[in-house]
């Protein structure tokens, strides 16, 4: 395996992406997914994410086969990949996951002719494949992606957006296009309101009392509101936050809609809602897909990296060295007021 510098990949071989599972992730590797597909025109397009973001890939016109690398047994997971790569191994591996899980099966998915973008272990084993000798490699081993200069510290990047960075690694150029995720509709009526309030970390978190308070100026104001997410058995497992929701709904603020759709249904579900209103999660970027006016809340210099460029999107930000639960109701209530 060797580094892809931008060499010019030939026309018709086959590409394969690797991603975390989280919703997020996937999403925001949709645009990635697209440039590839434009600029490089794979005979096939392969995406090794996860069971959790299942609903997603499979029925993506991104993507010609998945497989839910995250979530599967390593051996099994391994023998898949073997027998997927045997016939016809591929031209080009990109990873987009920094993990050493997949660090190493990165390395299993590429073989021994392949070019690589992203973090992969060594064809030895022994350590990670060295990062390319240019500004494109810098920026992979740069810890501060958050900051507030990066673009400025290399040129090809637009913005500091997680999005784009993944294209400039892979040396596309051109604009980064908008999410595409699969939509569906969903068999049930849809509330004014949507609001996702769970996370994958504590800090992400918004009081509860201060959703209480928004939620009832949305009362108030004569309108609706649903709590969508995963079911709670499910949440309980990857997510935090299932406290502060029981309160929103015993309080009778909210329908419960939680493990109500499949993924492609909540994309189905924003897109009839007036507004979403979400802390920094996969309900937030799905919005932003489904071009729901969508109010997020943000940590301090997170936002920089991924909140997703929108015109539907208003992005509230802790003050420098405060937590997400600091943002005050009030700012929040006036931001969705004005995406209603």
């Amino acid at each position: 395996m060797r580094r892809y510098l931008d060499e010019g990949l030939p026309a018709g071989v086959p590409i394969a992406v690797v991603a975390n599972d989280a919703i997020g992730n996937f999403v925001v590797a949709t645009p990635l997914l697209q440039m590839l597909r434009e600029q490089l025109r794979p005979s096939r397009l392969d995406y090794f994410g996860g069971t959790r973001t299942g609903e997603l890939q499979t029925p993506s016109d991104l993507i010609d086969w998945s497989y839910p690398l995250h979530g599967t047994p390593v051996r099994e997971a391994a023998h898949a990949i073997l027998c997927r790569t045997q016939d016809e191994p591929y031209g080009l591996v990109v990873n987009v996951e920094g993990t050493a899980f997949a660090k190493a099966m990165t390395a299993l998915i590429a073989g021994s002719d392949s070019w690589v973008v992203g973090p992969c272990l060594a064809p030895t084993g022994r350590g990670d494949l060295p990062v390319a000798a240019d500004l494109r490699g810098e920026l992979q081993a740069d810890p501060r992606w958050i900051a507030e200069d990066l673009p400025g510290r290399y040129p090809f990047l637009d913005s500091g957006f997680i999005g784009e960075i993944f294209c400039r690694l892979a040396y596309l150029r051109g604009p980064i296009p908008g999410y595409r995720v699969p939509k569906a509709e969903p068999d049930h009526g849809i509330p004014d309101v949507l609001i996702a309030t769970a996370a994958s970390l504590p800090e992400k978190l918004w009081p509860w009392d201060k959703w209480s308070w928004v939620l009832t100026r949305v009362r108030e104001r004569g309108l609706s509101a649903g709590l969508i997410g995963a079911a709670p058995s499910a949440q309980r497992e990857f997510w935090t936050g299932e406290d502060g929701e029981e309160r929103l709904v015993g309080e009778g603020l909210v329908e419960d809609l939680r493990g109500a759709f499949s993924l492609p249904q909540v994309v189905g579900a924003l897109g009839r809602a007036r507004a979403c209103l979400s802390i920094d999660n996969g309900v937030l970027h799905l919005a932003v897909a489904a071009k729901t006016p969508t109010v997020g809340l943000y940590r301090n210099g997170i936002n920089r990296l991924w909140a997703p460029p929108s015109q539907g999107l208003t992005v509230l930000v802790a003050d420098e060295g405060a937590e997400v639960s600091s943002i005050e109701e009030d700012a929040v209530w006036g931001a969705l007021e004005n995406a209603l």
